[in-house]
């Protein structure tokens, strides 16, 4: 929130023209760059979207010299010509893009501007307003009222030893020490010091709102709202402008507070699930909440078609129980609506307290594995403070779990933002990857090589991981077909990288000859052998830019067919996955976008154009390429998902999708989805009747049945990304149904032992003699949250199994399997001709008391 004027100094002679855009975030910055690449114009996507003072001229900063600028910004604008605009530039108020300006564009309004007008008297983060572009629109964002842009710009910028970012202790040290408490007293210095009465009016209240979400970051709400407050004296009188921006961030905060008091981020319940299951439960201390509903109530009387702040009102009528009914018509959005109730499946339950699963953290990820080999799923967590450890909860075979965080050895390991699994040694138990460093710096991966007695050791350097990555995403995959995994991690700040395995516990790094170390600010790496020639394949999802598809050419080298496949499309590119959407055999690619924007989430809802794109469904066609069917199948629809994964919620066979959304900013409060796959034909949203519409920041999902009874659960890692903003783990038990299944975990002996890359394929007999195929690749789920490797097979109405056949991947062989019972845990191994049954325990989660198996039916 600094003035942009501190960027200059000294200005000299020789001058040139310029235009910045500063943004809060990197995500956001490499949206609005990739805005710019498509046509935008640099004026009009400044006004729109930079938090910087210059914006309501479209950002002109003027003439400068660039000797006169900060290095970071002199270094942007080298080599440039009148016309073009630069990278990403870090500073420490955010993420900068600059243009240098043509000798014949500007304006006469610009040249008044500059006349009449000092830079500081422009107002900072007022709020971007959708403009059109030609084609294209703006995407509106929230205000950032957490403080993580302010703290970690911050700590982009305080001296670090040598090395620092290989020992997250270190990190923890510098990150969580003295850093806030230096940034406060500066703050507080500058606003108490004899030259405070000097500043102007908008410098005032930039050091007020940096003193506010400083306040904001720890989770000290009153403070927060004095000095927001304090914003809004200032600019009553001198920055007019300003009023709405400090309307809304203080109606943000009052909600944020009154969440905080009636203890939502302590024991949610079923206050934070939208639609409630109880539309008159309320908060018990109302004051807060009214006081959101002032502020937005005199945002909206001058802004009354302001999408954002409608959506924020409704919600603090929601926390007095009068949501939809009290929330004044006008403003009134119901979201998520109601489906027809024929498409209900039922509603699910939080049962994460009963369990013992109920950890309260911030934003992280989920995985759910047998990692003792007694046939019980354990869970992990994990989360972004660098300060945090891994959290390991021990399936008791009773409906609960037991923190074995120490047990195990991770509560010595630091926290990532995801983890991903796979026995990468085929010694028969399951080991972990830690990915970190996303949206942050590069940071060391850990390798956790699971001892086979419920203890892990990281071997990453050992193994030859011992590079830094700033990432939480990768994928596992045998690319040479050798029987060992390979590892594919994605990278936000240079090129991806590629590690075959050499199948003596260590890897070799061969990004460069399989040619795939493309740099890229990359959100998720999935694989599939999409073509069918027997060798997985890469995508690569791209938050801008275009994405790549990666063709295994059988000699571990890649050709990047992106464009030539039909899905390169380029847009806010986030979670990723390959999945036999419609049961014909072939892997087709679900890509989400991600805009953290309330607003293009509203226009959703009310079926309203919108100015960002829609995530994207491609199908397969067989023959290496992929249409896009968004429309067709009803998914050319906007949310903000962070963690996505999928999973066959109704056992019909088909995957369903739930999308956990959420953005730093504590506004972003939009109810995730559940979206019901009908058939292989369309998709339809169930959020509302499954009760699954938790409204909080969500990251790693799992599809994982808990209880052993054939019905997937929601497992869900929670809370947004700053100390105040924690939330408890989600389990949304899955009421059940009377459909079949057939749980079926491989294990490779020629192929890997983890059977990555190998095909099920499942043939029923329904009651009227046809039959059905049902098809799965062994894969751990989404880009954001793992699921078992182990593959429950929903099958519907079915009658019985006519066959079940696997396809390994390194001998190329298919094995069949005939009489096959239904409702069942089988393993298959490759090359045995008969399968084994598993006899597992059923239970019903916090019951403490296992239950007889009617596993169908339950």
């Amino acid at each position: 929130m600094l003035s942009v004027s501190w960027l200059v100094v000294h200005p000299q002679v020789a001058k040139v023209t310029v235009r910045i855009i500063v943004i809060e975030t990197q995500q956001k910055a490499e949206h609005v760059l990739g805005e710019l690449k498509a046509g935008a114009d640099f004026a009009t996507v400044a006004k729109a979207e930079s938090v910087d003072p210059t914006a309501a001229d479209g950002g002109l900063l003027g003439d400068v010299s660039p000797d006169g600028l900060r290095s970071e910004l002199r270094e942007a604008i080298q080599g440039l010509r009148p016309g073009q605009f630069s990278g990403i530039a870090h500073i420490p108020s955010g993420y900068a893009i600059l243009q240098i300006e043509k000798s014949d564009s500007r304006t006469s309004e610009d040249a008044d501007a500059l006349r009449e007008k000092s830079v500081n008297d422009r107002p900072v983060g007022m709020d971007a307003v959708s403009q059109p572009l030609s084609e294209q629109a703006i995407v509106k964002l929230p205000p950032d009222t957490s403080g993580l842009i302010d703290v970690e710009g911050a700590f982009q910028t305080v001296t670090k030893p040598e090395g620092w970012n290989r020992d997250m202790a270190t990190v923890c040290r510098i990150h969580d020490g003295p850093l806030i408490p230096i940034l406060e007293d500066n703050v507080q210095k500058l606003l108490h010091s004899p030259d405070a009465e000097n500043l102007s009016a908008m410098e005032k209240m930039q050091y007020h709102y940096a003193a506010a979400v400083l306040a904001s970051y720890k989770g000290n709400m009153d403070l927060a709202i004095e000095e927001w407050t304090n914003c809004n004296s200032i600019i009553q009188s001198g920055l007019p402008d300003a009023v709405p921006m400090i309307q809304e961030v203080l109606g943000s905060a009052y909600l944020h507070r009154a969440e905080m008091k009636n203890g939502i981020y302590d024991e949610p319940g079923d206050r934070c699930i939208l639609p409630p299951k109880n539309p008159h439960e309320h908060f018990a201390d109302s004051s807060d909440s009214k006081m959101a509903i002032e502020y937005f109530l005199q945002y909206l009387k001058n802004k009354p078609d302001d999408l954002e702040v409608k959506w924020l009102l409704n919600v603090a009528y929601l926390t007095l129980g009068q949501y939809p009914s009290g929330v004044p018509a006008q403003y009134r959005i119901t979201a998520p609506a109601q489906s027809d109730p024929a498409e209900s499946i039922g509603r699910f339950e939080d049962v994460a307290p009963a369990a013992g699963l109920a950890l309260k953290q911030i934003a992280g990820g989920m995985l759910v594995e047998d990692l003792e080999n007694n046939g019980l799923l354990d869970v992990l967590t994990s989360g972004y403070d660098s300060c945090d450890h891994l959290h390991y909860f021990h399936n008791n075979g009773d409906g609960t779990f037991s923190d074995w965080s120490d047990r195990s050895g991770l509560s010595q390991i630091p926290a990532g933002e995801n983890f991903i699994q796979a026995d990468f040694n085929n010694d028969g138990c399951i080991d972990i990857l830690i990915l970190r460093g996303g949206w942050q710096n590069p940071f060391p991966l850990s390798l956790l090589r699971n001892n086979c007695d419920g203890t892990f050791t990281d071997v990453a350097k050992q193994a030859g991981l011992g590079d830094l990555f700033a990432t939480q995403t990768a994928v596992w995959a045998d690319i040479d077909n050798d029987g060992w995994v390979d590892l594919f991690v994605g990278n936000e700040k240079g090129p991806s990288q590629l590690y075959r395995n050499k199948g003596d516990g260590t890897f070799e790094n061969i990004s460069s000859s399989a040619g795939v170390d493309r740099s890229a600010f990359t959100k998720a790496v999935v694989s599939a052998d999409y073509d069918g020639d027997g060798y997985p394949d890469f995508f690569v999802s791209n938050m801008s830019g275009g994405n790549f598809l990666y063709h295994n050419n059988g000699n571990n080298t890649f050709t990047e067919v992106a464009a030539k496949a039909g899905v390169e499309a380029s847009w806010a590119g986030f979670a990723a996955w390959f999945f036999d959407y419609d049961n014909d055999g072939w892997p087709d690619l679900f890509v989400t976008s991600d805009y953290s924007s309330i607003d293009e989430t509203m226009r959703t809802y009310l079926k309203l154009p919108h100015n960002g794109r829609p995530l994207r469904l491609y199908k397969n066609m067989r023959n290496g390429t992929f249409q896009d069917v968004t429309a067709k199948v009803g998914l050319d629809k906007v949310y903000m998902p962070m963690g996505a994964n999928y999973g066959d919620v109704d056992n019909d066979g088909f995957l369903d999708i739930y999308l956990g959304t959420g953005s730093a900013e504590y506004a972003s409060l939009v109810p995730n989805v559940l979206l019901r796959n009908k058939a292989g034909k369309t998709w339809v949203d169930i959020t509302a009747s499954s009760g699954t519409g938790e409204l909080h920041k969500t990251h790693g999902i799992s599809f994982a049945d808990l209880e052993n009874r054939g019905h997937q659960d929601i497992v869900v890692e929670m809370g947004g990304a700053v100390p105040s903003d924690a939330h408890p783990v989600r389990v949304f038990r899955n009421p059940g149904n009377a459909n079949h299944w057939i749980n079926v975990r491989l294990r490779g002996v020629k192929s890997n032992r983890s059977a990555f890359g190998a095909k099920i394929k499942v043939v029923a007999e329904n009651r009227d003699h046809t039959v059905q195929a049902f098809y799965r690749q062994v894969d751990s789920g989404g880009s954001w949250g793992a699921s078992p490797l182990a593959q429950e097979i929903g099958l519907g109405k079915a009658v019985a199994i006519k066959s079940i056949e696997i396809y390994w991947p390194a001998s190329k062989t298919i094995q069949a399997f005939k009489n096959v019972p239904m409702d069942e845990f089988i393993d298959i191994e490759e090359s045995k001709a008969q399968f084994t049954k598993r006899e597992l325990p059923t239970y019903r989660l916090g019951a403490k008391t296992a239950l007889p198996t009617l596993r169908a039916s339950q």
